[in-house]
């Protein structure tokens, strides 16, 4: 072997071992059969609002050349769509939305599965929640609601979704506790959508919904709702503009709930890759970001990698602030 044969040999190992590992052993891949994207709740809630336009751009800006369905499988606070999911480890095909309630479940004693159950593909946006009860309800404010459950806590029932311990029913704990409100002592009713929710408070059957920004709007449009405070730092614009923070009325505290996409445990990274990419490109597509702002969602793109990192980081703060609020399982 020539010298220039052996200083050729030399570079080609360089490169060779500079690359992953992954990108060795295994061929690009993408999606040969349609693909589901799995919501745990009902039609018409935020989470399928969300799946439903992140489906329609893929589709329309063929970001994915295979067909993308939404599937619901509500029940058992997500528990039936994890399960579904977890029956289908290793294969892109299956990617489900996920929200807190993906990563305190296991620490409210409402499910056995965890964020450590799956692999994380990307956190797209943060979404805050409002308070809401029919338009011509006795409660005409936030602070009005803090001053009638100060004098009884069992006075006025809450409603949300999908779960007792969930993001919805944190954010509503975080508010009473920081106003001087024991929310052990609030009646709660669950339903498997913020849609059923404020579709009960509309009829007089609970007094107040906790449930995710958007899933407001169209009723906020339609004037049968009174939005009483949204969890944000700051006063928001558009739809919500008008809508005073829990700070300005007495509760100094803020909130907010990720959106991103998970898949089965043990996905390829050839798959991984794939996802990545395809949720890196939605997240700089106009139409997306026109939806972001439209809805008063927070854009907050992060890779699988970041995102395990984060999910590992408020797993860790979840557990201090369910057990402030008595709802960490012993």
């Amino acid at each position: 072997m020539t010298r220039i044969d052996c200083i050729r040999g030399f570079l080609v190992w360089v490169v060779m071992a500079a690359l992953p590992v992954a990108a060795l052993a295994q061929p690009a891949w993408k999606p040969d059969r349609p693909v589901e994207l799995i919501v745990g709740s009902a039609p018409g809630n935020s989470n399928d609002l969300m799946l439903r336009l992140i489906a329609q751009i893929l589709q329309e800006k063929r970001i994915v050349e295979q067909p993308v369905n939404v599937l619901n499988r509500p029940g058992g606070g997500n528990n039936i769509a994890w399960n579904y999911l977890n029956q289908r480890a290793g294969d892109g095909h299956y990617l489900m939305m996920a929200n807190l309630n993906l990563s305190v479940g296991h620490l409210t004693g409402t499910t056995t599965f965890s964020y450590r159950d799956f692999t994380p593909v990307s956190l797209l946006y943060d979404e805050y929640v409002v308070f809401v009860v029919r338009a011509d309800s006795p409660v005409k404010t936030g602070r009005d609601l803090i001053e009638r459950l100060k004098k009884d806590p069992g006075s006025l029932s809450l409603s949300f979704s999908s779960v007792a311990g969930g993001a919805n029913h944190i954010a509503a704990g975080l508010v009473f506790k920081a106003a001087g409100v024991d929310v052990r002592k609030v009646r709660t009713v669950v339903f498997d959508s913020a849609g059923k929710a404020i579709t009960a408070a509309l009829g007089g059957h609970v007094d107040i919904v906790s449930a995710s920004a958007s899933s407001a709007v169209s009723h906020m449009r339609a004037g049968t709702v009174r939005v009483l405070a949204i969890t944000s730092p700051r006063r928001l614009e558009g739809v919500f503009a008008e809508v005073p923070t829990w700070r300005e009325q007495g509760a100094e505290m803020s909130f907010s709930n990720y959106r991103g996409l998970i898949a089965g445990r043990n996905l390829p990274p050839n798959q991984l890759a794939y996802w990545e990419n395809v949720f890196a490109t939605l997240d700089k597509d106009p139409a997306w970001r026109a939806n972001l702002e439209k809805n008063s969602w927070a854009p907050n793109y992060t890779n699988s990698r970041d995102t395990r990192k984060y999910w590992d980081e408020l797993s860790v703060q979840m557990r201090d602030t369910l057990d402030e609020l008595g709802l960490l399982k012993r």
